[in-house]
C-alpha cells in the first residue's frame, strides 16, 4: 500500500489493513470515507483494489451526477455541527464513530456532505442490525437444535418407560391372578387341615372347671363324673387324660382336662348323659360338689374337644347369637350350629362369613 498515516477524507489515523489507496492521487482513505463495507472490502480482488479511484478523482472524470461526491477540506466548505448529529435511536457505536469524525471535521475544517453522511450512517446501521440479527438467529438455531435433540432423547426415554411399565403391569396382573389362586388354595388346604385336625379329636371330650391340685388323680375324677351322670366309664375306656395349656395365660380359671375315650360312641354317650343330668337338675347342675372336690362350688362343663379355630368361632357365634336374639347355639361332631327358636331351621356356622347369617 502506502506509507501515508492519516485518512485524506477525515484526517483520522488509517487502520492497519482496512483502507484503500487511490490509484490516481495516491492518497489513503479508510473504509468509511471510501464508501466501502468490510464485507465488500474483503470480497474485492487484488486487481480491483489496485485500480480503485477515490471519489474526488472519479468526480474529475467527464460524467454527470457527481454532486454527492465527498471532497477534501481544501476544496469544499465545512459542514455544520447539526449535519454531524444523529437522530435519537441510532446505533450507539455508529454515533460514536460519526461524532469522532465530526470532531475531526471541525478541528481540521473538513467534513463529508450531508447526503453522503446519511448514506454512511444508513450503511453502518444496516450492517450492525444484520450482524446482531445474524448472531441472534444463530443462537436461536443452536437452541432449537439442542431442544430437538433433548426432545428426541426424552421421546425415546418415554417410549422405553411406557414399554417397561406395560411389561411390569402385565407381570403384576399375572402375579395378582396367581396370588388369588394361591390364596384360594391355601384357604382350602387350611379348611381341610382344620377338618382333619377336628376329626382326630372325634373321641375326645373337654372338661372345664375342675380345680387343680398337686396330688390330683384325673383318671378317678373322670370315672367319678361318669358315675354321677349315670354313664359309667371303666379304666379301659379311657385311653389318655391330661390337662392342656391355657389360651389366656392371665386367666385364673383352672386348665381344661382332655379325655381321650376308646371310641366316638363312648364320647357321645358321656355327652348325652351330661346333658340329661343338667336338664333334670336345672337348679343344681354339674359342679365340683358332685365330684366330691373341696372348696367353693364351681360349675363343670363337658363338651367336645374343638380345635383352636373352632373354639374362637364358637365364642364369636355365641356372642353374635346373643345380640341377634338366638336361643340355641350348640356343637355336634365338631360343627357349630345355631337356631333362633324351636321352630327355626338350624344354621351351620362354618367360618366368620357365616356369622352374618345370624340376623
Amino acid at each position: 500500500m502506502s506509507s501515508q498515516k492519516t485518512c485524506a477524507g477525515c484526517q483520522n489515523s488509517l487502520p492497519r489493513r482496512e483502507y484503500m489507496i487511490c490509484v490516481t492521487c495516491k492518497l489513503g482513505y479508510d473504509l468509511l470515507c471510501a464508501n466501502l463495507t468490510s464485507k465488500h472490502f474483503y470480497q474485492m480482488d487484488a486487481e480491483s483494489r489496485i485500480k480503485w479511484n477515490c471519489q474526488q478523482c472519479r468526480s474529475k472524470l467527464p460524467k454527470t451526477g457527481n454532486s454527492n461526491t465527498p471532497v477534501r477540506a481544501a476544496n469544499h466548505p465545512i459542514a455544520s455541527r447539526e449535519d454531524c448529529i444523529l437522530s435519537p435511536g441510532e446505533d450507539s457505536s455508529v454515533t460514536m464513530r460519526i461524532k469522532n469524525k465530526c470532531s475531526k471535521c471541525h478541528s481540521s475544517d473538513s467534513c463529508v456532505a450531508e447526503d453522503r453522511l446519511r448514506i454512511i450512517i444508513k450503511q453502518e446501521i444496516t450492517d450492525t442490525i444484520k450482524s446482531l440479527v445474524s448472531e441472534h438467529l444463530a443462537n436461536l438455531n443452536h437452541q432449537v437444535s439442542e431442544f430437538q435433540e433433548s426432545l428426541s432423547f426424552l421421546s425415546k426415554q418415554y417410549d422405553a418407560l411406557i414399554l417397561s411399565v406395560n411389561e411390569k403391569s402385565e407381570t403384576i396382573n399375572k402375579l395378582v391372578s396367581k396370588n388369588e389362586k394361591l390364596t384360594s388354595q391355601v384357604k382350602n388346604l387350611t379348611d381341610r387341615l382344620g377338618q382333619i385336625e377336628q376329626n382326630m379329636r372325634v373321641c375326645n371330650v373337654e372338661i372345664t372347671g375342675i380345680p387343680e391340685h398337686k396330688s390330683e388323680n384325673l383318671l378317678n375324677t373322670v370315672q367319678q363324673l361318669g358315675r354321677i351322670v349315670e354313664s359309667p366309664i371303666s379304666e379301659s375306656d379311657i385311653l389318655h387324660v391330661t390337662r392342656i395349656a391355657k389360651l389366656n395365660k392371665e386367666s385364673n380359671r383352672p386348665r381344661s382336662v382332655i379325655v381321650k375315650l376308646r371310641s366316638q360312641r363312648h364320647r357321645d354317650e358321656l355327652l348325652a348323659a351330661v346333658t340329661r343330668f343338667n336338664k333334670k337338675n336345672k337348679d343344681k347342675k354339674l359342679s365340683t360338689e358332685h365330684l366330691g372336690l373341696g372348696g367353693r362350688r364351681e360349675p363343670i362343663f363337658v363338651s367336645e374337644h374343638l380345635t383352636l379355630k373352632n373354639k374362637q368361632l364358637h365364642a364369636a357365634a355365641r356372642k353374635r347369637a346373643k345380640e341377634a336374639g338366638f336361643k340355641f347355639v350348640w356343637i355336634r361332631d365338631g360343627r357349630i350350629l345355631a337356631r333362633k327358636s324351636e321352630q327355626s331351621h338350624a344354621i351351620h356356622i362354618k367360618d366368620d362369613e357365616s356369622l352374618k347369617l345370624l340376623l
